[in-house]
């Protein structure tokens, strides 16, 4: 489990759930149930990296306090988080839905604020010194200095692209012997994305001030608006850019097109809204912005990588706890739970 968001008395109340389908089976899964939350975890821990995802409800705005110190062997900590409201600190960031952030190991007392009411769900890597030395020092020859540098600047200039390995992780739910190997190429393509966009940063002309807070004020207006059209007209005027000038610039920052980036968001909540809700396949459709149910349908296979009736096929949330077709029994992991206490 991440040490950067809950702390070990959290962590001692869980209860391992061997049979659990939430997740992939390569790894392990665990429920819990406390005064602070109540949800899911994942976590696969290798000598090279631990990744975790999280899936949980507060319950009270709750803050946890991690000594960074106590983890030596770990580097790096870095985190897409699918849903969040909250901030982590320091230094002060926002916790946010769709939103990567990278943590540099400087045995630093880190803080994190988790909102109540609200949910939290993440994908997680924590790198260890190991993985540094050998594959990128040993290896690749990088130089440490140049690395950590690299590190403490990376949310400078991290745009979107760990979101895509987010979602693969996501949904990766194969337990064969190849998934060692999975889990190897994404724990290093994820620091290929950090290491890359820094250099890529460097070759291109310098973003101004100016031009970053904009593309981000056009961000949140997607983000806020994935149900509505959202005429790329009008983004340029809200980022005071020419529409070639806003296109350019926001491939640029974000490692995506303005397209494929309200496409990869509107899935998001769609698939969001199919788990959750009673809502017909149409209907959702509808509600993030398609009028046309074999584009909706195309799109969700592209980014989601099933389609929309195969999730429909499938446990609703509520009912997925654990999930429907494990062996485990939320009434025992309750009882086990309060036990805990």
């Amino acid at each position: 489990m991440s040490a950067i968001f809950f702390n070990d008395n959290i962590k001692e109340k869980a209860i391992l759930l061997p049979n659990c389908s939430r997740f992939a089976p390569h790894g392990q899964s665990y429920y819990l149930s406390c005064d602070d939350l109540e949800g899911f975890y994942w976590t696969y821990d290798t000598e090279y990296f631990r990744v975790s995802i999280f899936d949980f409800d507060l319950k009270k705005e709750t803050i946890y306090c991690c000594d960074l110190s106590r983890f030596p062997d770990t580097a790096l900590f870095s985190a897409h988080v699918i849903c969040a409201n909250g901030e982590i600190l320091p230094p002060y960031q926002q916790l946010s839905s769709n939103d990567s952030f990278v943590i540099c190991n400087q045995h630093q007392i880190l803080q994190t604020l988790l909102h109540e009411h609200t949910n939290f769900q993440a994908v997680c890597f924590d790198f260890k010194q190991k993985i540094i030395d050998d594959c990128l020092v040993g290896r690749y020859q990088l130089k440490p200095d140049d690395l950590c540098h690299i590190f403490k600047e990376a949310n400078h200039f991290l745009g979107a692209g760990l979101g895509k390995i987010a979602d693969e992780i996501l949904h990766y739910k194969l337990g064969s012997s190849a998934s060692e190997l999975f889990y190897e190429i994404k724990a290093k393509e994820w620091l290929s994305i950090i290491i890359n966009n820094y250099y890529a940063a460097q070759d291109e002309q310098e973003m101004s001030q100016e031009d970053s807070i904009a593309l981000d004020n056009v961000r949140h207006y997607i983000n806020d608006h994935l149900m509505a059209t959202i005429p790329q007209d009008l983004l340029a005027k809200i980022a005071m850019m020419s529409k070639t000038k806003l296109k350019t610039a926001f491939k640029t920052k974000y490692h995506m097109t303005i397209t494929e980036y309200i496409q990869r968001r509107r899935m998001a909540l769609a698939e969001h809204l199919l788990m959750t809700t009673q809502l017909e396949i149409k209907e959702v459709a509808i509600a993030v912005g398609y009028t046309s149910h074999s584009r909706f349908s195309s799109l969700f296979k592209k980014y989601i990588g099933i389609y929309p009736h195969d999730i429909k096929k499938q446990p609703k949330a509520k009912e997925k706890r654990p999930c429907h077709d494990c062996l485990n029994k939320l009434c025992d992991a309750k009882t086990s739970t309060e036990n805990l206490k």
